[in-house]
């Protein structure tokens, strides 16, 4: 097969015609007689009408091709393949484009002439000599990208068998893209495959390290705290009775009921603060109220680690538990009409409400999400002592509600 070739014009690198057919990486004297060589881009299979036109026809003394010989021995072989359109049409626009009185034309001329005329595609064909080798090269050029599609040479060749390799290769062009489409398909089912074990690989790893926390004691601010595993996440099992944030800065306290009615009420409605209860000891049973700005400071209301568990979170706990009708039992202490099969231990140590008044002491519990606060208000989750449900409800921004913290999952990169 012959090696290589690089073609290079003599009068301009964009015109077709005048093509010394001189390779300046591999010399045509290693080009064995009989050569042929023939590649197909398998895109070409989409191009259907086409024109064929001479080029350059520099061929060897005494040899029989020209390039108008060619172009016609081209139409009638490429006919079965293509509609080869009329060039007489081709020719009428490109009479204004030729080059003095050489009749060359530039190729990007030829194109856009051939895509105005309605052509997909261009052959151009050109005959040449070297070292005595008649070289015969036909080449399609895609009238809409510019492209070249497929390119055939032959030195000493039977013009017809490189005729009839180049219509071989062309009908072998789509099976060559589908088994290219194949090969992309699998490369992409493999990437995908790939991504997935990553995947997996690292929520095993996730998973295997949250597992491996020991989820049963934590200590916090002076105060030691028991934990909770309910599925694969780990909870504080009582509520949060901190006087500060997770930085160390502490939270501004408010005292009974005349106080927090008039911190509510003054305040810049940012600041976040925390009330205790207002039975003697009961906070270290039932933790302190907060208002929803101490559950959304920026300080971290939670442990490091830890966070104020988002409404979503507290969607899939109770979904995990068995939706809103049941969840609230399972999570309530026994000593509030529960069977805290979660081992959550939600007592209900009410609210403190804008007016400064403790409500549902005993009665309801109420636990602050993190999301955003809406028109002043937060959503709360709020669980009954004579109902085993859960709830999710908005309650005003000013209320003193309790907090339970949740271990943030350790995210695998």
């Amino acid at each position: 097969m012959l090696h290589s070739l690089l073609w290079i014009f003599r009068v301009n690198t964009t015109q077709f015609g005048s093509l010394l057919l001189v390779s300046i990486f591999v010399p045509l004297l290693n080009a064995q007689s009989g050569d042929i060589r023939v590649t197909v881009n398998p895109d070409a299979v989409d191009i259907e009408r086409i024109f064929i036109i001479p080029g350059d026809s520099d061929g060897c003394e005494g040899g029989e091709l020209t390039s108008e010989s060619v172009v016609t021995l081209a139409e009638m072989q490429l006919g079965q393949k293509y509609t080869i359109l009329e060039r007489k049409y081709l020719d009428m626009v490109l009479e204004e484009q030729r080059l003095g009185m050489s009749g060359l034309v530039f190729q990007s001329s030829a194109v856009d002439a051939g895509r105005i005329q309605g052509s997909q595609g261009v052959v151009f064909c050109s005959v040449g000599c070297i070292q005595s080798k008649e070289v015969v090269n036909l080449k399609l050029v895609d009238c809409q990208e510019g492209v070249q599609r497929w390119n055939a040479t032959g030195v000493n060749a039977d013009i017809f068998k490189l005729l009839a390799t180049i219509l071989e290769e062309i009908n072998n062009a789509p099976a060559q893209l589908e088994l290219r489409a194949a090969h992309e398909a699998n490369q992409q089912q493999k990437e995908e495959e790939d991504r997935v074990v990553a995947e997996l690989k690292a929520d095993s790893v996730q998973r295997a390290v949250e597992r491996a926390f020991d989820c049963r004691h934590l200590q916090h601010a002076g105060i030691t705290y028991d934990l909770v595993r309910i599925g694969e996440d780990c909870w504080f099992a009582e509520n949060l009775r901190s006087d500060q944030y997770a930085n160390g800065a502490l939270i501004t306290r408010v005292g009974g009921a005349q106080d927090w009615k008039s911190f509510a009420k003054n305040n810049d409605s940012s600041t976040g603060a925390y009330s205790a209860h207002d039975q003697p000891g009961a906070s270290s049973e039932f933790g302190y109220l907060y208002n929803l700005h101490a559950a959304h400071s920026s300080y971290g209301l939670c442990p490091a680690g830890w966070k104020v568990p988002s409404g979503g979170d507290w969607a899939e706990l109770i979904w995990d538990l068995g939706g809103e009708r049941f969840a609230g039992g399972k999570l309530k202490s026994e000593a509030v009409n529960g069977n805290n099969t979660s081992g959550f231990s939600a007592i209900l140590g009410g609210s403190r409400s804008s007016s400064g008044e403790l409500e549902d002491f005993g009665e309801a519990g109420f636990w602050w999400a993190s999301d955003l606060i809406v028109k002043k208000k937060g959503q709360a989750i709020r669980i009954l002592l004579d109902d085993l449900k859960s709830t999710s409800e908005d309650v005003g921004a000013a209320f003193g509600l309790s907090i339970r913290c949740m271990r943030i999952p350790i995210q695998n990169n």
